[in-house]
């Protein structure tokens, strides 16, 4: 049983890998997650710029063999003003993250003046 939950990729991790494949310029993932705990995501660049589209990931439990889950609340607001938090996502080992002041200099581009990365 440990080895399928090892083996079983979530909805957010697939939807990264997806965004750097779909999107070889971009080096990481900018994330925002809402209250609902769905997530919004794109692809940024070295300068911080987006590549691609904004994704919406859905928090509502996936049942199998159906159609991704809608959430109503985002379907009413598109959740902006519900985040919690925001990231970036490096792909690869801490080792092959760009180096730290790389990363916050991306950060505070898409995020604002205010963004550090967690100790």
């Amino acid at each position: 049983m440990e080895d399928i939950k090892k083996n079983q990729v979530s909805p957010f991790n697939e939807a990264c890998r997806n965004i750097l494949f779909e999107h070889p310029d971009a080096i990481g993932v900018a994330y925002r997650v809402l209250d609902c705990g769905c997530a919004l995501l794109c692809g940024t660049s070295a300068g911080g710029d987006p590549t691609g589209t904004l994704q919406h990931i859905s928090g509502q439990p996936v049942k199998k063999r159906t159609a991704s889950p809608i959430c109503l609340k985002c379907k009413k607001d598109n959740g902006l003003g519900r985040v919690v938090w925001d990231g970036i996502y490096w792909p690869g080992s801490q080792s092959e993250w760009p180096e730290k002041d790389l990363r916050i200099s991306i950060g505070r581009k898409i995020f604002g003046p205010g963004y550090m990365e967690p100790e």
